[in-house]
């Protein structure tokens, strides 16, 4: 009996650890849960808001295209973006040009590059010009290897003296 009833109170301790067990993690769980729909719905929140000053972006830049007195800090923006613009313009005609297409200067069409007309809209077509990038070349990539003139022997371009005959550069 007396084994019985050992049993039953450790029973009865083991089901209540459990149950206390259960009832924190619940609570830990519902917390967790709750702090990621607020984070979710502050994530939301903020995609609005930028969503937002985007709209007045867009806004003040369409001012500034259409003429519009925008402002100095603002005009400046606006002539960054159309640089910009310019630029991702120019390499979708390398894309292209790489293809061997071209748009068409009158309807956008993309044509064979070598197309005289448009075979959408029928516009003569001009030649296409592609503006090469200009490399800056920085000193360390102008110098060459060294040749001593005592010895011929080509020696690293920082070298002050010949490495095999001791010849001052």
């Amino acid at each position: 009996m007396e084994f019985m009833k050992k049993v039953e109170e450790l029973s009865k301790k083991v089901g209540d650890t459990a149950s206390s067990t259960y009832n924190t993690v619940a609570d830990k769980s519902g917390k967790l849960i709750e702090e990621t729909k607020l984070k979710i719905a502050i994530s939301d929140k903020e995609t609005d808001i930028d969503e937002i000053y985007e709209e007045i972006g867009k806004t003040v830049y369409n001012a500034y295209k259409a003429g519009e007195d925008v402002g100095k800090e603002f005009t400046k923006q606006g002539k960054k973006i159309d640089k910009l613009n310019e630029e991702i313009e120019e390499m979708n005609k390398k894309i292209l040009y790489n293809k061997n297409l071209r748009k068409c200067e009158s309807c956008g069409e993309t044509i064979a590059l070598d197309s005289k007309f448009c075979t959408n809209c029928g516009e003569k077509q001009k030649a296409v010009k592609i503006k090469e990038e200009k490399k800056v070349i920085k000193k360390e990539e102008v110098e060459v290897e060294k040749v001593c003139t005592e010895c011929g022997e080509v020696c690293q371009p920082a070298a002050k003296f010949c490495n095999k005959c001791g010849h001052k550069f």
